[in-house]
């Protein structure tokens, strides 16, 4: 069964990734699915989700921010957890794209059932990650670096940082150790066009995702308690050692999904 996509070189390492076949170049070789066994549903089922994905790019505007193989990465690591019954936020997707630069947007807040961005934003990256750019990760605890990977969010809190919401890392030796590390969605000064002006880019946290302190505390109230957050950056290995990010197993359950 081919499932073929004009995708880029990205999506492609996520199929390799999850166990298919990539003998021929110009087309994905999907391996048989015991959910479904025909030919035809199995063909609708992989160009749907593709439709799905190049909707929602068009009609949120992300084509502006991001590109659509990093969307799909998004939908995919969200519906194996949407399978697993970990997502309590239905319709919310929220990511960070860490391989641009501090002085862009790279923070979004996508309702799916609309097919809108709710939020844009600027976001801050851990200080040992880099400087204008996110270079450099670690789930270490001491590391202040940023961690990549699936989260998902828990309930608002206020702190030396002001209102706050925990992270749930997900992934074991990915993020697992967020929580210990203290990483959060916090509010910060250094985080403003201003600053930005300054000095070239953001300020930089100590590995939470800080964003400006006028849209924290809306941004918080809009995903706390159960949504989905993927933080992405330039780690090609990240791919290689999630097991959130498997093709096969999402679009499986993409019919189911009521999305």
């Amino acid at each position: 069964m081919i499932f073929r996509m004009m995708v880029s070189g990205l999506f492609f390492a996520i199929i390799t990734m999850a166990g298919f076949n990539t003998s021929q170049t110009s087309a994905i070789t999907f391996k048989a699915s015991n959910r479904y066994n025909t030919y035809k549903t199995r063909e609708f089922t992989e160009k749907d989700f593709h439709r799905y994905s190049q909707s929602i790019f068009q009609k949120s505007g992300l084509y502006k921010y991001t590109d659509l193989a990093t969307l799909e990465t998004c939908l995919i690591g969200y519906l194996n957890l949407k399978r697993r019954g970990l997502i309590k936020k239905d319709g919310l997707l929220v990511f960070i794209d860490y391989r641009k630069p501090s002085n862009e947007k790279r923070f979004f807040v996508l309702d799916l059932k609309k097919k809108k961005l709710l939020f844009k934003s600027l976001v801050a990256h851990g200080r040992n990650s880099g400087e204008r750019f996110a270079c450099s990760f670690s789930n270490r605890p001491g590391s202040y670096k940023s961690c990549l990977g699936f989260f998902i969010t828990g309930e608002p809190y206020s702190n030396k940082h002001g209102y706050s919401l925990n992270i749930h890392g997900i992934e074991p030796g990915i993020n697992d150790k967020a929580q210990q590390r203290r990483i959060v969605i916090h509010g910060a000064d250094y985080v403003s066009n201003s600053f930005i002006k300054k000095y070239g880019r953001l300020g930089r946290s100590l590995g939470c995702p800080a964003l400006p302190r006028n849209i924290a505390r809306p941004v918080i109230d809009t995903i706390k308690n159960g949504s989905c957050l993927f933080i992405f950056g330039n780690d090609r290995s990240y791919l290689y050692k999630s097991r959130i990010v498997n093709a096969k197993s999402a679009i499986e359950y993409f019919k189911h999904a009521g999305i």
